[in-house]
């Protein structure tokens, strides 16, 4: 081999072996750009505006019957052989009702239990109730207006039988607001 074929030869390796190691160098890093972003939303509130309150109820002298609240307007109602009475403690029936405050225009869920019981005061005796929400039962979904303001309403059922206890009774469920 001649020698300016050498000299070829051998430059032609030596730029080899530097675009080899510069290849290799630019692939042992890599860069990119990233944006971020956030939204920031005021905090979710619930308020308690009235409590669900069936009222006074004669018990039937046989068979069974049942006393609801509408969630919607808080109107009593009365089923079977037993009697709504306007007078006494406990008079007034109406539903519970709530008030959501928060982000304008944003989707929150609303979580309501089935059921929950009402003990008689001074004993183990209960009452089941069934509860009922003018947004619907179990978790559900609502939409803060403009002004991020929502309201709803929880009504309910109690069975009253001859069987039912006299007396005061009372509970509490717990009721839930969240953004999606």
């Amino acid at each position: 081999m001649n020698t300016a074929r050498k000299h070829i030869f051998a430059a032609f390796a030596v730029l080899a072996s530097a675009a080899l190691a510069a290849e290799a160098h630019a692939q042992a890093q890599a860069s990119q750009t990233t944006s971020s972003t956030a939204t920031i939303f005021q905090p979710i509130q619930l308020a308690k505006n009235s409590d669900l309150s069936f009222g006074n109820i004669v018990r039937p002298i046989s068979g069974n019957g049942t006393v609801t609240i509408d969630p919607a307007n808080g109107a009593r109602s009365a089923s079977g052989p037993l009697a709504i009475i306007n007078t006494g403690p406990n008079a007034t029936p109406g539903r519970a009702s709530y008030t959501v405050t928060g982000e304008g225009g944003q989707n929150f869920s609303i979580t309501v239990p089935a059921s929950f019981n009402m003990t008689r005061q001074g004993s183990a005796d209960t009452i089941q109730v069934t509860l009922s929400s003018t947004a619907g039962a179990g978790t559900l979904s609502g939409v803060l207006g403009t002004t991020g303001t929502s309201t709803f309403g929880v009504g309910g059922t109690i069975p009253v039988t001859n069987g039912t206890a006299s007396g005061a009774y009372a509970g509490t469920f717990v009721v839930t607001v969240a953004y999606n």
